[in-house]
């Protein structure tokens, strides 16, 4: 359950955030190993259906460009030299964006004000995100914070890659099989009708393609008002139960477990989880922090049951590798490295390098299916077409066999 919290840190910080947690108890020990101190809380209140429908961002929250766009101006002027107040300060006066000026300024005052980088952007958590905060925390006090910024700026940018190389493969084949699903209803419910009141006219039996199109025609035409709102239910139906927890379950159950498309979404989640695990414990975020983070920046629920075991494998010695390998969705390859990474103290590195590689592999693929698809959608869809355009001029040829 999703609840949201009211809580002090040990300097006398209010804050707010959400919180994933079995019950209120749950949630108090979250935040108790957090060094926060709950004041409030209470049950998140369920998305409306039509915001279950087109979904929504969380208020308050950057969208990935601005972020990556603070990242690198940020990267770039601590390593030139520019301290983080100065640099604040600077982009808070040149931001076009209203919201993001004011958090930017905000966090100049709090820093000007005495504290430190950390503190300042945790109370701006729910706009830069739990995990971008604590890398930044963990950076400064490393004192490598030009080199956290530049990691960060260089994964918000890979995931920005990669999502616009999903929303352009995927374009094409749906946009035509949108087109042409229309094509064909056209043709079965208005022009084939014109023709079947030609064939009428002439005494000639039809053939049984021409006989079983204009039944399905009839079918589609004369119970419109039941099918079709049966179709829009279900499609809706379908939508909203991605944002309900029963729901939800089959749905990350069968992307990563799907034929079809299940080596294309193990190897993007393995490459986004791993990549941003091993971005945090690099920059100096502890094992058991970056996994809780790396949890909760992910909304597929076995990945999210996956971390609840990888954490309390580790408060028990037991390692990472063995929950890995049985999860069952993990590649045993990744398993294998992780638990040599382990054993070589090399985790931080490895996981990163991994993330990068299965990221990769997940855009190798899904070009590989989208090239598969296009030309199979055509010739689906030529075949519905040709079968359609048969029906009609099968009787025809008999009509004019009729005249001569």
């Amino acid at each position: 359950m999703q609840f949201v919290y009211t809580a002090k840190s040990a300097s006398g910080d209010v804050q707010t955030g959400h919180i994933t947690a079995a019950d209120v108890d749950a949630v108090k020990r979250a935040l108790r190993e957090q060094s926060l101190f709950l004041i409030d809380v209470r049950k998140k209140a369920s998305a409306s259906p039509l915001k279950a429908l087109f979904g929504s961002r969380e208020r308050g929250a950057l969208s990935k460009r601005d972020l990556l766009s603070v990242t690198t101006q940020l990267a770039i002027m601590t390593r030139s030299g520019v301290d983080l107040a100065s640099a604040f300060n600077s982009l808070s006066q040149q931001c076009s964006n209203a919201s993001l000026r004011s958090v930017l300024g905000q966090v100049h005052r709090d820093v000007t004000g005495g504290k430190s980088i950390s503190d300042a952007m945790h109370a701006q958590a729910s706009v830069f995100g739990a995990a971008y905060v604590a890398s930044v925390a963990a950076g400064e006090a490393a004192g490598k914070l030009p080199e956290v910024l530049r990691r960060l700026a260089q994964f918000q940018r890979t995931e920005i890659r990669v999502h616009a190389t999903i929303r352009t493969l995927l374009a094409y084949p749906v946009l035509l099989t949108a087109v042409s699903s229309l094509v064909v209803i056209g043709l079965v419910t208005f022009v084939l009708p014109k023709f079947v009141d030609i064939f009428s006219q002439f005494d000639v039996a039809l053939p049984m393609l021409t006989q079983v199109v204009v039944a399905t025609s009839d079918v589609l035409r004369r119970h419109i008002l039941i099918w079709l709102p049966i179709v829009i239910a279900a499609f809706i139906g379908l939508l909203v139960s991605r944002n309900v927890e029963a729901g939800r379950k089959h749905w990350d159950a069968a992307m990563l477990n799907l034929p079809i498309l299940r080596d294309i979404t193990r190897a993007f989640y393995i490459g986004r989880t791993f990549r941003l695990l091993g971005l945090m414990i690099e920059s100096g975020v502890p094992l058991l922090e970056g996994l809780k983070l790396t949890r909760n920046s992910i909304r597929n629920m076995l990945y999210r049951q996956l971390f609840d075991d990888l954490e309390e494998s580790i408060l028990n010695g037991r390692g990472l590798a063995n929950s890995l390998i049985t999860a069952g969705f993990v590649p045993a390859v990744a398993a294998e490295m992780v638990l040599t990474a382990e054993r070589t103290g090399t985790l931080g590195m490895v996981t990163e390098l991994m993330g990068e590689h299965y990221e990769e592999e997940g855009e190798a693929k899904l070009r590989e299916l989208a090239t598969i698809l296009e030309p199979l959608i055509i010739v689906a869809m030529g075949v519905v077409v040709a079968t359609i355009v048969m029906a009609v001029m099968l009787p025809m040829f008999d009509i004019a066999t009729m005249a001569k």
